[in-house]
């Protein structure tokens, strides 16, 4: 899982400036480029001795890195990049992606240069970047949206102010908030990003008066001046791939997931996708075994499945703590010499033992605890398929836990 080296991903042509370049030029270049990072090429002089005690003195070029966040909060945009430029973290181009992902989000960077053995330049790899890759991904295939978003989302009235707005983000240390209308339905968001832009930074200053005659203070204008809408939104069942394209194809870092009504239902962001994958590459040290048949053109498949949702049942356990899991696999026929499989999935924990049968005519559920057992049966369409029965024996132990923890 993303294990090619980050050069192959990463973004080779890069857009440097050096400590002079102003303020208000660097914006500039972000905003024709579509990019929210630039690298920073400084020369220092370096002065050392030679094999024979004579001194020496060579100029190196220094990485350093802005983005567009702390520009924008600049007060005179003639003024040099210098004051706002940091050193990054900086990444081996033959670093593991998976491990390049790591990287990012230890430093809490957005973005990092990527350099060779000799610490030069090559490249630059953003969340993006990581996003454009995961889009293709098997495991955010296999992964729903409604799994990993944020469902403690704070929404706003659209007719609230932007000075309201701005005080709430900061209270929460929140970098947006979703816009709702009179009937909870998501009509717009803003982020840090929009506030900067439009009201500390704007092309055209906002004045009092815009609205209804009245003199308004720009800070008590309505949120909807500035909310970015329509709002680019997934559906809970959608996955991971899908939301991760939508970022790249947007430039967007949060998608809202929301129900068919439009209600905001969660939201889901590059770095909880990151977290995700970083999450992940460790494979669970769970002692698990598959007992049955399981057919040669299936294997890759299953084994591709079964991984997934053991991680995810793995986060749903109580400090991760599973003792054994068992996949049990019965092929069996009707009478017209169709193959039917019979799965069942058993989980162990230290509080109880989950059981999750997939199988034609429906799906049975059983949860078994310290002795005492209940058992629930759904209708369901008849389930023929090896794969869509495996899904069905997973994912009925995945529910049990996930409404279990619910109810704590």
């Amino acid at each position: 899982m993303f294990e090619e080296p980050v050069i192959e991903i990463a973004t080779r042509e890069v857009k440097t400036i050096t400590p002079d370049t102003s303020i208000g030029k660097a914006v500039g270049i972000m905003e024709q480029n579509g990019i929210h990072n630039l690298i920073v090429r400084a020369q220092e002089d370096r002065s050392g001795s030679d094999g024979n005690g004579a001194s020496t003195s060579t100029t190196a070029s220094t990485i350093y890195m802005v983005n567009v966040q702390d520009l924008l909060l600049a007060s005179n945009p003639d003024s040099p990049v210098d004051e706002f430029m940091f050193k990054p973290h900086c990444i081996r181009g033959d670093t593991p992606t998976i491990e390049a992902l790591c990287e990012l989000l230890d430093s809490g960077q957005r973005a990092a240069p990527i350099v060779d053995s000799d610490e030069k330049l090559i490249g630059i790899v953003t969340e993006y970047d990581i996003m454009r890759r995961g889009a293709r991904s098997f495991i955010l295939r296999d992964t729903r949206a409604d799994e990993v978003m944020t469902r403690d989302v704070v929404c706003v009235d659209e007719t609230a102010s932007i000075g309201r707005v701005r005080g709430i983000m900061r209270r929460n240390s929140m970098g947006y908030l979703l816009i709702v209308d009179d009937a909870r339905r998501l009509t717009g968001i803003v982020t840090e990003g929009d506030i900067l832009r439009r009201v500390y930074k704007p092309k055209q200053r906002m004045t009092a008066g815009e609205y209804k005659g009245e003199k308004v203070p720009r800070m008590g204008q309505p949120v909807s001046s500035i909310m970015s809408a329509p709002v680019i939104t997934a559906s809970p069942d959608a996955n991971l791939a899908e939301v991760a394209g939508l970022m790249c194809e947007h430039a967007i870092r949060t998608v809202p997931v929301v129900g068919k009504d439009m209600s905001p239902r969660g939201i889901v962001s590059t770095h909880a996708i990151m977290q995700f994958l970083s999450e992940s590459r460790k494979e669970p040290g769970v002692n698990m075994e598959i007992l049955g048949e399981l057919e040669e053109k299936y294997r890759d498949l299953a084994i591709r499945i079964i991984n997934t949702e053991v991680r995810k049942i793995t986060r749903l356990a109580r400090q991760g703590r599973i003792h054994w899991i068992k996949i049990v696999i019965k092929k069996e026929r009707d009478r017209g010499g169709v193959s039917y499989y019979k799965i069942g999935a058993h989980v162990k924990t230290p509080e109880r033992l989950y059981v999750g049968y997939g199988e034609p005519g429906g799906t049975k559920l059983m949860v078994a605890a310290r002795g005492a057992g209940e058992i629930e049966k759904k209708a369901d369409k008849r389930r023929w398929d090896f794969i869509a029965a495996l899904k069905d024996a997973l994912l009925s132990v995945r529910s049990q836990m996930e409404r279990e923890r619910e109810s704590r």
